[in-house]
C-alpha cells in the first residue's frame, strides 16, 4: 500500500511526497483544534480518515471554487481561503444547521510560502468565526482550485427547499447585490474596503438560518441569482409563486438588474406560513435582523413582474 502510494504520487505529478506532508503539517494542521472535542470530533487530520461521534443526523455539503471562474487569481490568498469555505457553509445555513467541521482539498500550480501563510490565515479566520475545525483533506499540483466539504448538525427541524406550501409568504434575509458591487469595486480598486468586503469575505447566514429553522417551511441560499434559486425552490415544492422583482431590495438601485441576476450573495430565500410571519419577524427584530417579504407562493407557475428586461442567471456550462 505504501509503495503504491509512492508510485501514484510520481505518476500524477503531485508535489513531492515529503514536501506535501510538510506543507500540510505547517499550513493546514491544527486549524480550529480547540473546537474538536466540543464538536464531537474524535480524530482529525493525521490519519487516513477523521472520526466523528455522530449521535444525530449530519448535514454534508461540498463546494468547489476554481480560479478565474469563482474568484479572481489576483485576490488575496486569505480571501480565497475564506470565501471557499463560506460558500460551502452557506448550504448549511440554508438547512438551518450549525457547522461542526470541514475538509479541504487544495490544488495549486506551485508552492509559495507567503501565499500559503495568507491562505492559512483565511482558514483560521473562518474557523474562529464559526467555531469549527479543519479535520482533513488533500493537496495536489495543478490549476488553482479549492474543494470544501462542510459538515453540520441540524436544529430539531431542518429546512428543505421542498416544503413550501400554497399561501406561504416568500421572504428574503437581506438586500441583494453586495457580491456584484463588491466584485465590480475590487476590479476597479484592488483594495479591501466596505464595498469589496462582502465579495472578498462573504458572510454565511448561519445564525439567521438557525433562527428561522423552527418557523420557516422551506429555504434556499441565493448563490446563482434570485430567479434561478427561486425556481429551484418552487419546482422542488411543486408550487408556483408571484414575485414583483421591482420590490426585491438591492444594495444599489443603479445596478438593479445586475444585483438581481449576479448571485454570490448568500442571503437566504425562504417561505413562512402566514400565521407564523409575525412571530418570525418579532424574533428576528429582537436580534436586529431583517425579514423582507417579497411574494406569495401559489398556483403552478413562477410568475415574475419584471421591468428590468430579460434576466440572466449563473450557469457553469454557459
Amino acid at each position: 500500500m505504501v509503495e503504491w502510494a509512492r508510485l501514484d504520487y510520481l505518476k500524477d505529478t503531485q508535489v513531492n511526497i515529503s514536501s506535501e506532508f510538510s506543507i500540510i503539517k505547517k499550513y493546514l494542521s491544527g486549524i480550529g483544534a480547540s473546537y474538536l472535542t466540543t464538536n464531537g470530533i474524535n480524530l482529525a487530520g493525521g490519519d487516513d480518515c477523521a472520526v466523528i461521534a455522530a449521535n444525530s443526523k449530519l448535514l454534508i455539503s461540498t463546494d468547489t471554487s476554481v480560479a478565474g471562474v469563482h474568484f479572481l487569481k489576483s485576490m488575496p490568498a486569505e480571501s480565497i481561503a475564506y470565501r471557499s469555505v463560506a460558500t460551502a457553509l452557506s448550504d448549511i445555513a440554508a438547512m438551518g444547521g450549525n457547522p461542526i467541521a470541514f475538509n479541504l482539498s487544495l490544488v495549486m500550480p506551485n508552492f509559495n510560502s507567503d501565499w500559503m501563510k495568507a491562505f492559512k490565515k483565511g482558514l483560521q479566520k473562518i474557523s474562529r468565526e464559526f467555531q469549527f475545525p479543519l479535520i482533513g483533506g488533500d493537496i495536489a499540483k495543478g490549476p488553482l482550485q479549492i474543494s470544501v466539504t462542510v459538515l453540520g448538525k441540524p436544529e430539531k427541524k431542518y429546512l428543505l427547499r421542498s416544503n413550501a406550501q400554497s399561501g406561504d409568504v416568500l421572504c428574503l434575509s437581506g438586500a441583494l447585490g453586495s457580491g456584484y458591487i463588491g466584485l465590480k469595486e475590487y476590479k476597479r480598486s484592488g483594495e479591501l474596503n466596505s464595498k469589496t468586503k462582502p465579495y472578498l469575505f462573504p458572510s454565511a447566514q448561519i445564525a439567521y438560518g438557525r433562527m428561522i429553522a423552527s418557523i420557516a417551511s422551506s429555504a434556499i441560499d441565493i448563490s446563482d441569482g434570485i430567479v434561478q434559486d427561486l425556481s429551484h425552490l418552487s419546482s422542488s415544492s411543486g408550487v408556483g409563486c408571484n414575485v414583483d422583482l421591482d420590490e426585491v431590495p438591492v444594495v444599489d438601485k443603479q445596478y438593479k438588474k445586475q444585483c438581481l441576476e449576479f448571485g454570490d450573495d448568500y442571503q437566504l430565500l425562504f417561505t413562512v406560513p402566514p400565521k407564523k410571519l409575525f412571530t418570525l419577524q418579532a424574533k428576528l427584530n429582537s436580534c436586529k435582523k431583517k425579514c423582507h417579504t417579497i411574494g406569495v407562493m401559489g398556483g403552478k407557475k413562477l410568475i415574475l413582474t419584471n421591468n428590468q428586461g430579460s434576466m440572466r442567471n449563473w450557469d457553469h456550462f454557459q
